[in-house]
């Protein structure tokens, strides 16, 4: 029986496996890749990698982390596993889950090894998934579990540096009377263009969520008191401004509550009093 030789084993391994694996020196340089590895990257030949480092090939936006996960393998001779992170591959941004362990011979660390996998299809499924969870369908705004993980946010910011933030609850007026009178149908339109125009308000410095039915909350961090009462003048001519929808003329009223998280230091609390102050606000429309 023929003697096959561990080196023909190897090469053929290496072609099998269906990941980019490598192998690099102490100084962090190519020694060697498979087939694998050398497709991801467009590449004829592995003497276009031989002697360099990533940063000489130009593979990541920020090359520091790799590097420093890299000395840590060979110089502590740490295994890590499973590490995500980004590269360059003809033009575009992909993202990977690489692996690394020390490359040892007689005793001693010589360098590394490792594989990676191109995950970007897969991350790209994840968020498009955690996007639909977080998205209100009709409206295209964050829902009321993005305000959860949001609010939570706004919260850690604030006994992290003291920076206080408002929530604005926002009703419709009147609103099951438009839908009993035109229908759901024309409703939903409604809180479409509401959306939309309270979009524009927000800018870059509130987060704005459809919380359920015609309710809607505002997030904002803020600077003063007269910027709050700046930003509720704006909420207001926003949702009230006259509105051309379905070729009718529309104009609604709105009820606006508004809780400093500072009075309350409870999310509960400080949403159930914005909630409180605008059926305030909507009791007085109706008395007029």
């Amino acid at each position: 029986m023929d003697n096959i030789s561990g080196q023909c084993i190897f090469e053929n391994l290496m072609t099998l496996l269906p990941i980019g694996v490598f192998w690099k020196d102490r100084q962090r340089r190519f020694l060697g890749a498979n087939s694998m590895f050398l497709d991801y990257y467009g590449m004829e030949s592995v003497d276009e990698i031989i002697g360099k480092t990533d940063e000489d090939m130009g593979w990541h936006i920020d090359p520091e982390p790799f590097r420093a996960v890299e000395m840590k393998v060979i110089n502590n001779g740490e295994e890590e596993l499973d590490v995500p992170g980004q590269c360059i591959v003809r033009g575009k941004v992909r993202q990977i889950r690489a692996s690394k362990m020390p490359l040892i011979q007689n005793g001693e660390i010589v360098g590394l090894i490792g594989y990676f996998v191109d995950i970007t299809d897969e991350q790209a499924e994840i968020d498009r998934l955690s996007a639909l969870s977080t998205t209100d369908e009709l409206t295209g705004l964050l829902n009321r579990r993005a305000y959860s993980e949001i609010s939570s946010q706004y919260e850690a910011e604030y006994h992290k540096a003291g920076v206080d933030f408002v929530l604005f609850m926002i009703d419709l007026d009147e609103f099951k009377v438009i839908n009993d009178r035109y229908g759901h149908e024309y409703g939903n339109l409604i809180l479409i263009e509401v959306g939309k125009k309270l979009s524009q308000v927000c800018g870059e410095s509130s987060v704005l969520f459809r919380y359920g039915g015609d309710e809607f909350i505002i997030l904002h961090q803020y600077k003063s008191e007269s910027d709050i009462e700046e930003l509720q003048k704006h909420i207001i001519a926003a949702v009230e401004s006259p509105k051309n929808i379905d070729g009718m003329n529309m104009t609604i009223k709105t009820s606006v509550g508004r809780a400093f998280f500072s009075e309350v230091q409870f999310l509960t609390d400080l949403i159930e009093i914005a909630d409180r102050r605008m059926y305030d606000m909507k009791r007085k429309h109706k008395k007029k």
